[in-house]
Parts: C-alpha cells; sequence; structure tokens
C-alpha cells in the first residue's frame, strides 16, 4: 500500500465516523469546543451610627431633641439605603405614636442642630410609623440624616419607649443584612411638667403661642418669657394668645437657637407669678429677608 493511498484511507474514515455519528468524533467536536467561566458577586454591606444619641427624657425644658444619625453603605457595590423604625416589644407603643418625627438628609453631622431648617427631601411620622429615610449610595459612601424629634401633648407622662432603626441597603434583587440603631426617650411625671403651649407659625415673621384654658378670671393677664425676660406684649384671656416676632427677642437674650418660652400669670401689679400657664419652644434663625422665628426646635 503506497504511502499516498494510506493518507487518502484515512481521510475518507474520518469522513465516515463523523457523518455515521461515531461516539469518538462527536466526544472530539465537543471536547474541543467547552469553555469556561466564572462570575464574582460584590459584598452587600450595612452600618448605622449616631442612634444612642437620641436618647432623650422630655420635659417643660426638653421640648424636643434633633440629632444627626449616619446610614453608611458599607459594601462593594452601589446601593440605595432602607430604613424602618419599631417599637421595642415591653415599651411604650403609645408614647411612640405621641412623638412627632421629620428626617431629611443634610452634607455633614455638624449641619444637624437645633437651629438647622428641615430641608429638602424630608420623611415626617412618629417613631410608631416613619417612612424610610432613602439615598441612593456609592460603595463606601455615607449619607448623614438629620432626624427631629417633638412629643406631642397627648404624650403620656412618666413613660419610656425603646425605638430600633433597622438599615438594609439593596441593589437590584440584592439586600444586605439588617443593623440596628436603638434609643430610648422618656417623659417626665406629669407634676414636674407644665402644660404645653400651642405656636401657630407666620412663615418665619412672627410666632403665635396660645395656653391651655382654666378656670382664671377672663381678665387675667399674661406675658411670655424667654430666661425671665419678658418677649411680647402681655395679653388676657379674652384674646387667648401672645404673639412673638424676632425683635421681640433682645439679643442680650438670644440671637439663634431653639429658646424655651413659659406664659406666666400676671399679678395685679403686672409682675410675673410664679404660675406657669404653658410653656414650649420657639426657634430663632435666619432667613434670605433676615432674622425669622418659627415653632418648635
Amino acid at each position: 500500500m503506497s504511502r499516498r493511498f494510506r493518507v487518502v484511507l484515512a481521510a475518507l474514515l474520518a469522513v465516515v465516523f463523523v457523518v455515521g455519528g461515531s461516539t469518538a468524533a462527536w466526544a472530539l467536536w465537543t471536547t474541543s469546543g467547552t469553555t469556561s467561566s466564572s462570575t464574582t458577586i460584590g459584598k452587600m454591606s450595612a452600618s448605622i451610627s449616631g442612634t444612642s444619641d437620641m436618647t432623650t427624657t422630655f420635659s417643660s425644658t426638653v421640648t424636643s431633641v434633633t440629632k444627626p444619625v449616619t446610614l453608611t453603605n458599607s459594601g462593594s457595590i452601589a446601593g440605595t439605603t432602607a430604613t424602618t423604625a419599631s417599637v421595642v416589644a415591653g415599651s411604650s407603643t403609645a408614647l411612640a405614636q405621641a412623638i412627632s418625627v421629620v428626617a431629611w438628609p443634610v452634607a455633614s453631622t455638624t449641619a444637624c442642630t437645633a437651629s438647622t431648617a428641615v430641608g429638602t427631601g424630608s420623611v415626617s411620622g412618629t417613631w410608631a410609623s416613619l417612612p424610610s429615610m432613602t439615598s441612593d449610595l456609592a460603595a463606601g459612601a455615607a449619607a448623614v440624616w438629620c432626624v427631629r424629634s417633638t412629643p406631642t401633648s397627648s404624650a403620656p407622662a412618666s413613660t419610656t419607649t425603646n425605638v430600633n432603626i433597622a438599615l438594609t441597603v439593596v441593589a437590584g434583587t440584592w439586600t444586605s443584612t439588617s443593623v440596628q440603631g436603638g434609643f430610648y426617650m422618656n417623659t417626665s411625671a406629669a407634676s414636674t411638667a407644665s402644660p404645653a403651649l400651642t405656636c401657630t407659625d407666620h412663615s418665619g415673621n412672627y410666632v403665635d403661642v396660645r395656653w391651655p384654658a382654666s378656670s382664671r378670671p377672663t381678665d387675667t393677664f399674661y406675658a411670655a418669657f424667654v430666661k425671665d425676660t419678658q418677649v411680647g406684649q402681655k395679653a388676657q384671656d379674652y384674646s387667648g394668645f401672645i404673639t412673638i416676632a424676632p425683635s421681640d427677642v433682645p439679643s442680650s437674650v438670644a440671637t439663634s437657637g431653639t429658646q424655651t418660652v413659659d406664659v406666666r400669670v400676671l399679678d395685679s401689679a403686672g409682675k410675673p407669678t410664679s404660675t406657669v400657664a404653658g410653656s414650649g419652644s420657639v426657634t430663632l434663625f435666619t432667613q434670605n429677608d433676615g432674622p425669622a422665628i418659627r415653632c418648635g426646635a
């Protein structure tokens, strides 16, 4: 058999094996065509800080608290923060429901103070039901939210609520493990707390403060005081309210920040007595057209 004949015969046999479905030939083709690949999924992780600083005991002199909370995407891929507030079993849900909450994103923890005005992107509710503080974060990035808590007049006295804020970071169908930060909020005994004032805002130009009704004669005079200095004009129960403008607060008393206002009963000589008809807070701040005032912290 010549060499040329052997080459031609080998080629013909190869064709027969492929066309005839030879197992050996099929294995040859499939093995030579196989490739492999792998994918690594990034790490999903979250962390929360600053919640413990919100622990507060409210009273006639502590009527609100404003603190920063930092939400961090500590994983290796971008995601969106999602928070949920809940009341720890065994503590007061009634108190959590009676604490008004507003939260908004700020540039840094130092940008969150008692005098900071509520910014854009805010969420509001109570500690029993607060919408998510949501921020889109790159891997390793953090968002600071300024959180302001103010008990309403219906808040029960001598009560404690323990609140947890749970945080996750979400990216598509992936969710990080939940982390939590907790704090306590308390109210003082009713016997030590003054009746709450009702305050009405007027676009930063002035506020009206009203005190609860009582059995005092309707011609009783009242005056509002900040740090024992009278602010605004005195008023009687006939009108039932006192107007306070920024200019009514002497610069020697305060020029900015949250101030406690006590409305006191005046005696027949027009001097303040020890009877506080109502107490609350106002905040002095600056807006585009100058000094301003608002209700609360």
